[in-house]
């Protein structure tokens, strides 16, 4: 990493978003504690120190680092990925943060924070305060990294709530779901490298907690294959988000079973197990975002997308089910209007809302007329014929041979399709209230079924924290020198709005690292390192060209994309993808035909590849940089 001179305006970037006096600091402890503290650091053999350690490289993560950073203090970041695939939900993430109008009356906003709590005694009114205190200079805060933020109104998912008409997005780019603000959090965190060291593939695996004291020092690190001590000196941050791809614990706190995730393939939950081994208090451990019925990548374990967004808030589905099509269990019988997006889950429930009830074993059936009317998934093939070829979506004649194909009982199936083939005539859904704009009756044959599965946005339990983001213990009282932000223990425990968890991740990410950052006088101040520098791991190797290439690069939607480029006078030659980190399946797949095209163009010049058009811009932008840094060598 480049070392970076931080200025003035850089240095104070955070403080001018927390929602208490800048001033706060912790009383002076008693000898006594400053002594135990002491004897404590003594008894580990450390194998490095800095002020603020953070677990996790994501939203919550890196808004931590930057403002313990800008506080003046050393910071260590550790993350449990590989470099490249580092960010858990936050590199999957539409982008949208949820942004409070700045004119609002508080009172109306904390009306509709209350309205989503739905009854639950967490998080405190001074949490929910400060959130929305937070919230209202999302704006600001990203202007102030870089960015010229757009702002989308009327973006309440529940638009019948109190101050409803007050709820925003910000976006550093737009429509969004192109990575660009978690891109504008590791460009602001690289920025400050000469404060922030970053080890991945290095998972927190336990807090360093003085029984005697309570204080937490710091935390055990698993990197390059051993446990290493990291003291933090002033303050411990846990930004490693919620449990999307831990089935276990989806069985044991959600009583979910068969589930997947939409996007993170390293949050397992490591944060929640660390802080119950500090005596944490857990909230919110059922609350999930889904399920949603969607198709599993073979490639990622993940969704490919969102099956039922309609093309009006595309991410990377197109509504297929709004067609002629239905989702059934094994019995054959519908359990679900699949005409309508739920909200993160959410269906309507005599009046209310409450997550959708799912079978283990589900299935979308449509007819010939829907095959043809659009994409099952943006990244699928035409027609869904490659798909249809490789056995992923089975046909049949009949309805009951596509039954037998899928292992739905056929009786059952062909009941229930005559049922609603019956309420389309009639223009009324009795079992699910489908509008009658997409009742569409399956009536051209062949059939086609695919398996669908319970896949999660994300999950929202975790320790609980209070407004300076510390985490309260059982029983009462706070935990010393330890911090939280982002998914992990949500302020949303019950229903959720999009872009909310972003949004925390943002202020109370800010949050943490402000008061990680504060000099703590309940600690022993003295280095525990006797002189020896910290360890470090190996330095992640950079992009290297061959012999003949000019290198090129950009960003796609996963991270960075290096391109070697072979140049025959001014025209493209060849093109070697060096390093990328798109989705397999999807981005990756991209990427194995558009160097061809590329060097048959000869100029750069090359068509977008259906669902992978945010991976095409960062291939075509590569190769504009290629193309100016072979102008620049000839000069």
């Amino acid at each position: 990493m480049r070392a970076f001179r931080l200025s003035a305006a850089a240095l104070c970037l955070s403080a001018a978003f927390l929602s208490f006096p800048s001033a706060y600091a912790a009383e002076p402890a008693a000898q006594e504690v400053i002594s135990a503290s002491s004897s404590y650091l003594q008894s580990i053999q450390w194998d490095a120190e800095y002020d603020v350690v953070i677990a996790g490289y994501g939203f919550a993560g890196a808004a931590a680092a930057i403002a313990a950073a800008d506080a003046g203090a050393n910071v260590l970041m550790v993350e449990k990925a590989p470099y490249g695939k580092e960010g858990g939900n936050s590199r999957y993430a539409h982008q949208g943060c949820l942004f409070f109008d700045p004119s609002a009356p508080d009172d109306e906003l904390f009306a509709y924070m209350k309205a989503m709590q739905n009854g639950a005694d967490n998080p405190s009114d001074e949490v929910i305060r400060t959130y929305i205190k937070e919230t209202k200079h999302q704006a600001e805060y990203l202007r102030k990294l870089g960015a010229d933020p757009k702002v989308t109104p009327n973006a309440a998912e529940f638009p019948d709530f109190k101050g409803a008409k007050y709820i925003q997005r910000v976006f550093v780019s737009l429509p969004g779901a192109d990575g660009k603000l978690y891109a504008l959090m590791q460009e602001n965190v690289e920025k400050r490298a000469s404060r922030i060291d970053i080890w991945y593939e290095s998972p927190a695996v336990k807090l360093l907690q003085d029984e005697k004291t309570g204080i937490v020092h710091g935390m055990v690190v698993k990197s390059e294959g051993r446990d290493r001590f990291i003291r933090a000196r002033r303050g411990v941050v846990l930004a490693t988000g919620g449990f999307e791809n831990n089935p276990r614990m989806y069985e044991n706190y959600a009583y979910v079973y068969n589930a997947f995730p939409k996007g993170a393939h390293f949050n397992t939950g490591d944060g929640i197990e660390m802080a119950l081994d500090v005596n944490a208090k857990l909230v919110n451990m059922a609350v999930v975002n889904g399920p949603d019925p969607d198709v599993i990548n073979p490639d990622t374990g993940a969704a490919y997308g969102y099956l039922l967004h309609d093309t009006s808030h595309n991410i990377s589905g197109c509504g297929f089910t709004r067609n002629n099509a239905v989702i059934v269990g094994a019995d054959g019988w519908r359990f679900m209007n699949e005409a309508t997006h739920s909200k993160h889950g959410r269906v309507p429930y005599h009046n209310g809302w409450t997550p959708l009830v799912m079978p283990d074993n589900a299935f979308m059936i449509f007819d010939e007329e829907a095959r043809k009317s659009e994409c099952i998934y943006e990244s699928w093939s035409k027609d869904s014929e490659k798909e249809i070829a490789s056995g992923m979506v089975k046909k049949g004649n009949t309805i009951e041979e596509i039954a037998r194909e899928l292992g739905i009982d056929p009786d059952g199936l062909r009941r229930q399709i005559d049922f609603y083939n019956e309420q389309c005539a009639k223009g009324e859904d009795l079992q699910f209230k489908r509008g009658k704009r997409y009742l569409k009756p399956l009536l051209s044959a062949p059939f086609y079924g695919v398996k669908v599965e319970k896949t999660f946005t994300n999950t929202q339990g975790g320790p609980e924290r209070n407004e300076r983001a510390e985490l309260i213990k059982r029983g009462g009282g706070v935990i010393a020198h330890l911090y939280a932000a982002g998914e992990l223990g949500s302020v949303f425990p019950n229903l959720y709005n999009g872009g909310g968890n972003i949004g925390e991740a943002l202020a109370f990410g800010r949050i943490a690292g402000m008061e990680a950052a504060r000099v703590k006088t309940d600690a022993d101040p003295q280095s525990v390192m006797q002189g020896a520098a910290n360890w470090h791991p190996k330095a992640v190797r950079a992009s290297a060209a061959q012999a003949g290439e000019v290198t090129g690069r950009s960003r796609g939607i996963g991270g960075a994309i290096v391109l070697g480029v072979k140049f025959d006078g001014d025209r493209i030659q060849a093109v070697r993808v060096i390093e990328h980190h798109e989705t397999p399946g999807i981005g990756a797949k991209a990427l194995e035909s558009l160097p061809a095209a590329a060097a048959v163009a000869g100029n750069g010049k090359i068509d977008s590849v259906s669902g992978a058009t945010i991976t095409t811009k960062g291939f075509r932008e590569a190769i504009a940089d290629a193309i100016k840094n072979h102008s620049a060598k000839k000069q």
